[in-house]
């Protein structure tokens, strides 16, 4: 498919990066973007219910009540439920933790609650389960702590969540984690027992697990102060098991997340609470590693699925999968690779016998939430703009694929690279690198890496590697070498002595203490 490359902004690079890239990337002050101060921390007064959930639970911590603390099954609520449980069983409150697996489904419809708990507290989970909480609150209040849309007013639990229409808190990015992070900051104010800011590095992971925006100065403070500061033994563990010399956004985001998803898709979550409770190194160490393992065998899983799927799948302004044999715990994972091969939303369902439900991910911004919270045939669209759990009859399946080709604009998904940069090879050096770099170390949702735009590139070589599997392609330039991951046909044309144009982002490889510049290719051209 022919790829359009459009430039960013009209403006002319004259040898200062990072001048230039704060005028293609309206940051006013590139020097407070790249090291945000502590003073962007908003305050946390300003999240609705947040003082009313703080002082219940200070209640139940004094009367000795017992709490009961349950999440999402995902990294966010993982880390979220370690934060909240540690902090309570510092003040020597009776708390637990309960879970579910993946593949029972989200929310707390599929929790069993102790009959004898007297303080429930829902974390990155359940704003809308109106039911379910007026069935429990007969008899135990329930708090839930949440940054997902919500779908319906629940009148049956004190409400903590940022996306309330009602709440003044201005990041409507934060995490699950990072809300409940700032449910500590205020019963600190209280007990003065916690150190706060030893919790960020759970918080920053789950910025980018959840694929918050971390284009506001709260969040890069967060996540700049998280990834200089690794407290958890059992994250710690993690990241040393998976070789990591620097914590950066590109690290945890292939590395370490990846890592955590497959324990909770895998429906093996106790494993994650495991590792992050885990206060020996040693032992979290050797957990760290088996779950690396697993990792390895879930991409390979992967693999075969999104091959299966493509097979089945119904190309049009929409890719569908709707297949007996989709599997739930990989659905939103196979529909982003199909989203990103067609370059358009992918919805991959199951056929549960009556209806089709599954994942939904979405393609170059678009709001695919809002769009099929519009559509008359689809039955739920719960979640993120992006990412959600997508629900439609099977008798209005016809009716649904013809409402999506009559109602979308398929120049919303032209296949187009936005760079931010334009060099030719020779204006690559180590400097510019550097500065590329810095810029790029807190990067994910709404902060992209730096899309470089390399002209006259001369081919000095092309490759397989590594050379026992031959999986990715290796294009060898004088000052950099250009990688496709995972694709071991691409560039078949390009040969040695070839001069080619090429766009991707920047990275360095460190081996043997040898540095060497890459470029992750997206797309070239002869």
């Amino acid at each position: 498919m022919l790829i359009k490359w459009i430039s960013k902004s009209s403006e002319k690079y004259e040898g200062d990066v990072k001048d230039y890239i704060s005028k293609v990337r309206n940051i006013n002050d590139m020097d407070e973007y790249l090291n945000p101060s502590s003073k962007n921390v908003l305050s946390p007064f300003k999240i609705r219910n947040i003082q009313i959930a703080v002082e219940r639970i200070i209640k139940a911590v004094s009367n000795k009540e017992k709490i009961v603390v349950v999440p999402d099954i995902d990294p966010d609520g993982c880390m979220a439920t370690v934060i909240m449980v540690q902090c309570l069983q510092k003040l020597d409150a009776d708390v637990s933790y309960i879970y579910h697996q993946r593949s029972e489904g989200h929310g707390i419809e599929h929790d069993d609650v102790p009959d004898d708990t007297e303080l429930l507290i829902i974390l990155d989970s359940s704003s809308s389960s109106v039911e379910r909480c007026r069935e429990l609150s007969e008899t135990m209040d329930i708090i839930i702590i949440d940054h997902h849309n919500i779908e319906k007013e629940n009148d049956a639990a004190i409400l903590v969540n940022i996306n309330h229409p009602e709440c003044p808190y201005e990041n409507k990015n934060l995490s699950a984690t990072g809300v409940v992070w700032k449910v500590v900051e205020v019963l600190d104010y209280h007990y003065k027992k916690f150190n706060i800011n030893h919790f960020l590095d759970l918080v920053s992971v789950t910025l980018l697990s959840d694929s918050m925006r971390v284009d506001n100065l709260e969040n890069r403070w967060i996540l700049k102060e998280g990834m200089k500061n690794i407290h958890n033994v059992g994250l710690l563990a993690l990241i040393k098991a998976s070789k990591i010399n620097r914590v950066n956004s590109q690290e945890l985001n292939y590395s370490v997340i990846p890592v955590l998803n497959t324990a909770t898709r895998n429906d093996e979550i106790q494993k994650v609470f495991s590792l992050l409770f885990e206060k020996d190194y040693f032992k979290a160490k050797a957990k760290a590693d088996w779950m690396i393992k697993e990792n390895k065998a879930r991409k390979e899983r992967i693999k075969v699925l999104f091959e299966e799927y493509k097979e089945l799948a119904s190309v049009d302004k929409f890719i569908l999968v709707a297949t007996p044999t989709a599997t739930k715990n990989y659905n939103g994972l196979v529909a982003q690779k199909l989203s990103s091969e067609y370059m358009r939303p992918a919805l991959v369902l199951k056929d549960m016998g009556n209806t089709y439900e599954g994942s939904g991910r979405s393609y170059n911004g678009f709001d695919l939430q809002g769009f099929l919270k519009e559509c008359p045939y689809v039955k739920y669209a719960a979640g993120h703009t992006e990412a959600l759990g997508v629900g439609i009859d099977k008798k209005d399946w016809k009716k649904f694929k013809q409402y999506v080709n009559e109602n979308i604009d398929e120049s919303l998904f032209e296949p187009v690279i936005e760079y931010d940069i334009e060099l030719n090879e020779d204006e690559l050096d180590w400097d510019l690198v550097n500065n590329i770099l810095e810029i790029d170390e807190v990067w994910g949702q709404g902060s992209p890496p730096i899309t470089v735009r390399l002209n006259d590139v001369f081919v000095e070589d092309k490759e397989l590697f590594p050379p026992t599997r031959q999986e990715h392609v290796r294009i060898k330039a004088d000052m950099f070498d250009a990688l496709k991951f995972n694709d071991k046909d691409y560039a078949e044309e390009i040969q040695a002595w070839d001069q080619i144009s090429m766009i991707g982002s920047i990275g360095i490889n460190e081996f043997n203490k040898n540095k060497r510049i890459q470029l992750f290719i997206e797309d070239y051209k002869k």
